[in-house]
């Protein structure tokens, strides 16, 4: 898989904690983890950022690991 379609930390995050719920078998955890899921809805989007080498924009995680045009022509 290349580092463009590799998750974000967010949704490891999501995924990691439906996959928790889904193999709960305890209530109290449920709800715990539906509240968990729930203060990850609330969250604010992620800001996208521009590379300043390249101007390729994208969320900042990608963009710092992308293969930046700038740093190949340095």
């Amino acid at each position: 898989m290349s580092k463009e379609t590799t998750l974000t930390a967010r949704e490891r995050l999501v995924i990691n904690l439906r996959e928790a719920r889904r193999m709960n078998t305890s209530p109290v955890v449920e709800a715990q983890l539906d509240a968990a899921l729930d203060a990850w809805g609330d969250l604010p989007p992620t800001s996208l950022q521009e590379c300043p080498g390249c101007g390729k924009v994208g969320l900042p995680e990608r963009i710092m690991d992308h293969d930046c045009r700038s740093r190949s022509t340095r």
